[in-house]
């Protein structure tokens, strides 16, 4: 048998595999109990009203309300008068449209706000999986969208989203609302509700990337539009001299967290790669590190545009090539914590889609795998968890895993792009070898192999 017949053969039951073990009753139904049982924990955490990054959140808009500046002003007083733990993170660095919207909140107790908040990122997370995974939008099979919605629940940075009271989900929800209008020819509200996320966290902006190159400009009109839109309503409410005092929190933020593994963008990544060098900091070295990550990241770039140049033509909205954005939108982001990677779902789900049709190849699935398993024991590893002692003698490049995790999410996404199928592997298997013949019925009962005495012999998938 042919090399290249028998690499198909194993993908194929590897990948078939795991998706028929995964939607096996008795698993299926521990997977989904699993799931219920630790999204209720998360949602009953009382305790971490007090904590960042609600803290934080909380302070700023308590700062705002009487009129001074959060990306300035010394958080700390602020926080400890209200019973807070602020931490290390003095200052605020969210956006303004973000502080904006999180005054209401502030209005209420630091425990009521907290239960509401919770239950805002919540149901934007139950609404963005149903409008993602539901298998009228996303091709999959019923079991396996239960099976891939109860994994997505599990998923180690949707527990940091909700730990850290952060708003991941909110992005996820707007960045499925894109794709949905999209799928449905409606460009205006796909760039208005884009416009949004970019004006709530800038980095979605990236995305924008997608759009430039199918030179589908009706789309990136109406972003610019909808982020012109929200930014003119949070100048006129907070005044332009706050607003354009965002950069500062954002260097303040760059500047204390790049050192930290949790941090996992690649800018972040790559400077902690030099400091590990143990090599004495000076102007030639700075000079190398800024070569050195400008140069990564134009690779990164390059690997996103070039498969959506490839495939510019085809009609549609391009689920593919849109997932790679994502992804590449949080590894390119100046700052991009653990529960940033939530948004990995958007391209995760499309390969579990593509994989069930056969339609993913091999490496873009083990790739997600490794990605979803690697980041459960990376965000676990902290220095305040370990120690100082066990961080110092070599936990901390243990962390880095973070940080792979994120880059093989990316390549997960751009394999997915650009590999041949598993489908396309086969129908050129049997034109050229006579020995290996996918049976017409291969993607849902087996692949058939004709032995030379003219039988055939069908292997399970």
């Amino acid at each position: 048998m042919p090399k290249s017949a028998l690499k198909f053969r194993l993908s194929a039951i590897s990948a078939q595999g795991l998706a028929d073990t995964i939607t096996r009753l008795p698993v299926l139904l521990a997977l989904s109990g699993l799931a219920i049982l630790h999204t209720a924990t998360l949602m009953d955490l009382p305790q971490r009203a007090y904590t960042h990054d609600f803290s934080v959140f909380y302070a700023s808009a308590i700062a705002l309300r009487h009129g001074l500046n959060p990306y300035t002003v010394n958080l700390a007083p602020i926080g400890r008068r209200l019973g807070f733990y602020i931490g290390a993170l003095l200052h605020s660095t969210d956006t303004p449209t973000a502080l904006l919207f999180f005054i209401p909140f502030s209005l209420a107790t630091p425990p009521v706000a907290h239960a509401i908040w919770i239950d805002l990122s919540a149901a934007a997370l139950v609404l963005a999986l149903l409008l993602l995974i539901q298998p009228k939008y996303s091709g999959l099979d019923t079991r396996l969208a239960f099976a891939i919605a109860a994994l997505a629940l599990l998923y180690a940075p949707i527990t940091e989203n909700f730990l850290f009271s952060q708003r991941q989900t909110l992005i996820l929800l707007l960045l499925v609302l894109v794709m949905r209008a999209l799928d449905r020819g409606y460009e205006a509200a796909a760039g208005m509700f884009l416009g949004l996320a970019v004006a709530y966290r800038v980095f979605p902006l990236l995305i924008a990337g997608y759009f430039i190159i199918r030179s589908q400009w009706r789309p990136l009109i109406f972003m610019c539009l909808g982020f012109a839109i929200v930014v003119a309503v949070t100048v006129a409410v907070l005044g332009i001299p706050l607003c354009a005092s965002y950069p500062t929190g954002m260097r303040f933020a760059m500047t204390a967290s790049w050192h930290d593994p949790t941090d996992v963008a690649l800018h972040g990544f790559l400077l902690r790669l030099f400091s590990y060098t143990g090599l004495q900091t000076n102007s030639r070295l700075q000079v190398l590190q800024r070569i050195t990550i400008a140069s990564a990241q134009i690779v990164i770039v390059a690997l996103a545009a070039w498969p959506t140049y490839q495939r510019r033509l085809r009609t549609g909205f391009d689920r593919r090539t849109y997932g790679l954005w994502v992804a590449a939108a949080l590894v390119l982001s100046p700052l991009s914590w653990i529960h940033y990677m939530v948004l990995l779902l958007i391209p995760f789900v499309e390969i579990a889609s593509s994989a069930q049709k056969h339609e993913s190849s091999t490496r873009a699935i083990w790739a997600a795998i490794v990605s979803y398993v690697l980041i459960v024991p990376g965000r676990g590893l902290r220095e305040v968890v370990v120690g100082p002692i066990w961080w110092a003698y070599g936990v901390k490049y243990l962390a880095e895993g973070s940080s792979v995790a994120l880059l093989l999410g990316f390549l997960a996404a751009e394999w997915l792009a650009t590999d041949k199928t598993d489908s396309m592997e086969a129908d050129k298997l049997r034109e050229l070898s006579p020995t290996f013949a996918p049976s017409n019925s291969c993607a849902s009962q087996g692949v058939s192999i004709r032995a030379s005495n003219g039988s055939d012999a069908v292997i399970e998938l």
